[in-house]
């Protein structure tokens, strides 16, 4: 709903990079590109599902989602690699039902490790595309395409760190409200703990727009004020007796995850992840947050 990255997709293409560049040949370009299909199903608890600007309107919700893709390899040369991945996923949700989602996705990820060695840094550059169709709600429909540009390292074969910067775009449907532009800065640190245990967590800081939902107007104006746009949010009048506002305002934007990866036969493995999300409107003293916790099973067809 708010624009925030996803990193498990990141660590997936991660995987696949370090994959990639681990199998490459002493010198010259690999003869064989692989190819990988997956399926990662995935249970969810949202603490603040319509971002609320005040506490007492918070409305939370569970999911269950499922996400298909299939992801390519392909060797470029003896320290560089391209990864492409493409994606169907749907979501349904139990209160809250109009936000069930289908969308597609695509991905690129191009990385290369200037200096040979397994603990020498990479740097990659990716970009995306989603496109998503909400079941009831045309404020939402549209796309996202981002931009990202990282810098990673091994510094042992336990501990693995990334930092970059991104830019988002998403275009929204009908009136505008989440026609959202945001740039963000990240960093992501991975420890194995065990041979099939790995622990991960990361920060992201955004700083462009988001939405922010109301209820009764009158109990934050300035909100109104200092909005960009704004349109009525019917997804939640359930729980209100009558449709919110959704409103979009500059904001910045923290998110903070811990996680952790089971691996279990080898292609298949349970992930475990909480996060925290916490934003701030630039203007008039607005702010939400929330957490969202997940369970998730990830198979790989070999």
């Amino acid at each position: 709903m708010d624009n925030l990255s996803d990193s498990r997709t990141n660590l997936l293409v991660a995987a696949a990079l370090a994959a990639c560049l681990t199998l490459l040949p002493v010198s010259g370009v690999a003869a064989a590109d692989s190819t990988r299909f997956g399926i990662d199903a995935e249970y969810g608890h949202d603490t603040n599902i319509n971002r609320a600007a005040i506490g007492k309107e918070e409305q939370s919700d569970d999911s269950v989602s499922i996400e298909a893709y299939a992801a390519r390899s392909i060797l470029l040369s003896a320290r560089s690699g391209l990864v492409l991945k493409a994606a169907m996923h749907a979501t349904e949700f139990f209160e809250f039902g109009d936000l069930s989602s289908l969308g597609v996705s695509g991905r690129a990820a191009y990385r290369i490790q200037p200096s040979p060695g397994f603990t020498s840094p990479w740097i990659e550059l990716a970009g995306q595309v989603d496109g998503f169709k909400y079941r009831d709600s045309d404020i939402r429909d549209g796309y996202t395409a981002s931009a990202t540009a990282s810098v990673g390292k091994y510094f042992t074969d336990r501990i693995r760190v990334e930092a970059g910067v991104g830019y988002d775009r998403r275009g929204g449907g009908e009136g505008g409200v989440y026609d959202l532009s945001n740039r963000r800065i990240w960093a992501a640190l991975d420890y194995k703990l065990m041979p099939k245990t790995t622990l991960y967590g990361s920060a992201t800081l955004m700083d462009g727009e988001q939405v922010f939902t109301l209820f009764n107007t009158a109990a934050w104006a300035p909100l109104t004020t200092y909005s960009k746009a704004k349109a009525p949010d019917p997804v939640f009048s359930s729980a209100f007796g009558g449709a919110p506002t959704a409103y979009r305002v500059d904001a910045r934007t923290a998110r903070y995850e811990l996680g952790v990866n089971i691996a279990l036969r080898g292609n298949d493995a349970l992930d475990l992840g909480w996060s925290h999300f916490d934003s701030r409107a630039d203007q008039g003293s607005g702010k939400y947050d929330g957490d969202a916790f997940r369970v998730g099973y990830l198979y790989r067809f070999r």
